[in-house]
């Protein structure tokens, strides 16, 4: 099965599939495509099913790199957590 990858910035968001970003096997494999892919400054990500259409899983991407300047990481974040 495969999930679809969307992502933007909170206030931009280009629309539909100027907003796809990758694809995963998986909800979690998704999820980590949202993490890399994105540009840094990519607020929300929605993970579709391929399959249904159906949007499975929307969360926001948050900065935690640390104070190495070397590091840059972003973490996916679903709603309600």
């Amino acid at each position: 099965m495969a999930f679809l990858v969307f992502a933007g910035m909170e206030y931009y968001p280009s629309g539909g599939w100027e907003d796809f970003v990758g694809t995963g096997n998986s909800a979690e494999e998704a999820r980590k495509v949202a993490e890399t892919n994105s540009d840094g400054s990519d607020d929300w990500y929605h993970i579709v099913d391929a399959g249904s259409g159906k949007i499975v899983e929307k969360g926001s991407i948050k900065d935690v790199t640390t104070y190495d300047p070397y590091e840059e990481k972003r973490q996916a974040i679903p709603e309600g957590v």
